[in-house]
């Protein structure tokens, strides 16, 4: 997976405390072939594993608003639902893929995600989320492992 740095709205952002949103946000106004979308996905992948304190679930939402920080007229048009920790956190630990959606259309200027922990925070865990032109389905997730799972 190739990513840009201009669209990454969380670069390993620590997630402790409860809701959060992106460090930055994605300028969408004026994107050249937005409509089309090349291909663009939205993505949030675990880089440090969400572990400690009182976090059962974890939520991350794909979301739109009018204003940077993202606190404005702000509409969710992703998310990955719940997702609770499993068996010693194996659904929240390092390289998960939270969320991998084709990208919505988007009817406000900016974009970035959203993080909730159900019952508390996480004493520590950290997440990579922006847009990329597709991804690579993770090995583990593959129908085929030997299939090159684009």
């Amino acid at each position: 997976m190739n990513t840009d740095k201009e669209l990454l709205a969380s670069e390993k952002q620590t997630v402790t405390s409860t809701p959060l949103v992106s460090t930055d946000s994605i300028l969408m106004s004026g994107l050249s072939g937005q409509s089309r979308s090349r291909n663009l996905r939205a993505f949030a992948q675990v880089e440090t594993s969400f572990t400690g304190g009182t976090g059962t679930a974890l939520t991350v939402d794909l979301i739109q608003a009018d204003n940077a920080a993202l606190t404005t007229n702000v509409t969710v048009i992703g998310t990955s639902g719940a997702i609770a920790n499993g068996s010693s956190n194996v659904n929240v630990a390092a390289g998960r893929r939270l969320l991998d959606i084709p990208l919505p259309e988007v009817t406000q200027a900016y974009l970035g995600f959203r993080y909730t922990s159900a019952t508390g925070a996480y004493g520590a865990g950290a997440i990579t989320a922006g847009l990329v032109v597709g991804t690579e389905t993770p090995q583990a997730s593959r129908p085929n492992a030997e299939s090159h799972g684009f």
